[in-house]
C-alpha cells in the first residue's frame, strides 16, 4: 500500500452518532480530521483536528467558509460518508482542486432516472424509473410502469415507499416531497417498478481509478415485513457466492465507469432477476446504515478508511483479514402511536453482540408501518457470526429478549418487536 505523511483531511457532515461514529473514528485513526458541518456534536469532537463551522445547505456559502479557513490551514482531500452530502462535497472537491468524482458525474448518480437513461444508452441492463415534479407526473408513471411501484427522495436518502394504487402514490409523494424541502439539491422524485422477481442485494465496490472497479463484499437486505420497501436489517458473509459471480462484479464495475465514476467508495443496488441482474442505483459514496461496520466486521476491509486515503491520493489496502459474517436489525415501531417502555435485557456479555442502541426514547412520537422511515427506528443491533445462517439466528435471539410499547392514540399500550 502507497502511503503518505499523515495529511490533514475534510470531512463534510459528522452525522449521527449512531450511524456515522464508526465512519468519523476509522478516518481520525488514519488522518487528522477537519469538520466542516454547522456545528460540532459533542460525540464527534474527540476526533477532530480543527473545524469549519457553517451550514451545508447552501453550497455557495460553504465554499467561503471553506476557502478563508485554507488561507492559514492546508488540506490533503475532502470526504463525506453521508450521500445525502455527496454532490456538494464533490462541488468543493472540484473548487479545491482535490481528488474526487465531478459534480455532474455525482448529480447524474442521485437521479436515478438519468442516470438509467445513461446506462441504457450503453447496454448496461438496470431497472425502469420515472423522474416526477409534481403529483399529476407520479401518477402517470405509476400507471406506465404497472402497479405495485417504489417512489424515493434520491437526494435526502429516505427509505422508498411503496405504493400498490394511487391514492398511496398521493400519500407516499406528499411525505417524501416533505422530506426534501430542506435539502439544497432536492429537484425531483423517482418512481421505480418494483414487481419483478428475484431479490435486491448491495455491492460494495471501491475505485482506484477508471479502469480498475475492485467489488469488496456483497450486502443482502432483509425487508420489514410490511408493503413498504424499508429494510429491517442487512447482512455480509464473507463466504457469499455472489463474490465470484463474475456476472455481477462485470456489471457494477460496468455502471460504475459509465457513469462516470474516477475515484471513490461506491454502492450499488442490484435487482437479481430470472433475466440476469439490473442496476438499480449505484450510489457515489459509501453506503449508509452500519453497512460499513458489517463490511469490517465480516472482511476486515475498512470503507471509511478507503474512502479517506483515496482523497487523499493514497492507494488503500483491500486486503481482506477476516473471513466470517456480520449483520445489523433494526427494530421498527408495530403501530403508530407515543413510546411508553423501551426494555432489552442485559445483554452486553454475549460475545458475538458487537452492540446495541436504542434510538428512540420514552415519550417519543412514532410512524407505523407503513409510513414507518428510517427515523422512526426504535433500536438496532449487530452480530457476528460463523456465517450469514448464525447471524440470522443470532439476531433473532436478541429480538426475542428486546420490548417496546407503543400507545395508540386513543387506545390502550401494544407491544411490538
Amino acid at each position: 500500500m502507497h502511503t503518505s505523511p499523515r495529511r490533514p483531511l475534510l470531512l463534510v457532515g459528522a452525522g449521527i452518532r449512531e450511524y456515522h461514529a464508526h465512519s468519523l473514528l476509522q478516518i481520525a485513526a488514519a488522518h487528522p480530521v477537519v469538520l466542516v458541518d454547522r456545528a460540532v456534536p459533542p460525540w464527534a469532537r474527540p476526533y477532530l483536528a480543527g473545524e469549519v463551522t457553517v451550514g451545508l445547505s447552501d453550497p455557495g456559502e460553504v465554499t467561503a467558509a471553506v476557502g478563508k479557513f485554507l488561507v492559514d490551514h492546508s488540506v490533503g482531500g475532502l470526504v463525506t460518508y453521508e450521500p445525502r452530502h455527496a454532490r456538494l462535497a464533490a462541488h468543493l472537491a472540484q473548487h479545491l482542486g482535490l481528488p474526487g468524482n465531478s459534480p455532474a458525474t455525482v448529480a447524474t448518480c442521485q437521479a436515478p432516472a438519468r442516470a438509467r437513461h445513461v446506462l441504457r444508452e450503453a447496454d448496461v441492463p438496470s431497472v425502469q424509473v420515472h423522474a416526477v415534479d409534481d403529483v399529476r407526473a407520479a401518477l402517470d408513471a405509476a400507471r406506465t410502469l404497472g402497479f405495485p411501484v417504489s417512489l424515493t427522495a434520491p437526494a435526502v436518502g429516505t427509505d422508498p415507499l411503496r405504493a400498490d394504487c394511487a391514492s398511496e402514490v398521493r400519500s407516499a409523494y406528499r411525505t417524501l416531497r416533505r422530506a426534501s424541502t430542506a435539502e439544497p439539491f432536492a429537484a425531483t422524485l423517482n418512481i421505480e417498478e418494483v414487481g419483478l422477481d428475484g431479490p435486491e442485494v448491495g455491492v460494495e465496490a471501491v475505485v482506484l481509478s477508471p479502469d480498475e472497479v475492485r467489488t469488496v463484499a456483497v450486502t443482502r437486505k432483509t425487508l420489514y415485513p410490511d408493503r413498504s420497501q424499508a429494510a429491517v436489517g442487512y447482512s455480509i458473509d464473507a463466504h457469499d457466492e455472489l463474490l465470484q459471480d463474475d456476472t455481477l462484479t462485470r456489471l457494477v464495475a460496468q455502471a460504475t465507469t459509465t457513469l462516470g465514476l474516477t475515484v471513490g467508495v461506491v454502492h450499488a443496488d442490484v435487482r437479481l432477476t430470472a433475466r440476469g441482474p439490473l442496476v438499480l442505483q449505484v450510489s457515489a459514496c459509501l453506503a449508509d446504515d452500519l453497512i460499513p461496520l458489517l463490511a469490517a466486521r465480516a472482511r476486515g476491509i475498512d470503507l471509511a478508511r478507503a474512502a479517506a486515503a483515496l482523497a487523499v491520493g493514497d492507494t488503500p489496502d483491500l486486503s481482506p483479514t477476516r473471513e466470517a459474517a456480520a449483520a445489523i436489525r433494526y427494530l421498527y415501531p408495530g403501530t403508530s402511536g407515543r413510546l411508553v417502555r423501551l426494555k432489552a435485557p442485559d445483554l452486553f456479555t454475549l460475545p458475538w453482540l458487537d452492540r446495541f442502541t436504542w434510538t428512540q426514547r420514552t415519550g417519543n412520537a412514532v410512524l407505523g408501518p407503513p409510513r414507518s422511515g428510517r427515523e422512526d427506528r426504535l433500536a438496532h443491533w449487530v452480530v457476528t457470526g460463523a456465517d450469514a445462517a448464525e447471524c440470522t439466528s443470532r439476531l433473532s435471539r436478541i429480538t426475542e429478549h428486546v420490548t417496546a410499547r407503543i400507545a395508540k392514540p386513543a387506545s390502550s399500550p401494544v407491544s411490538t418487536r
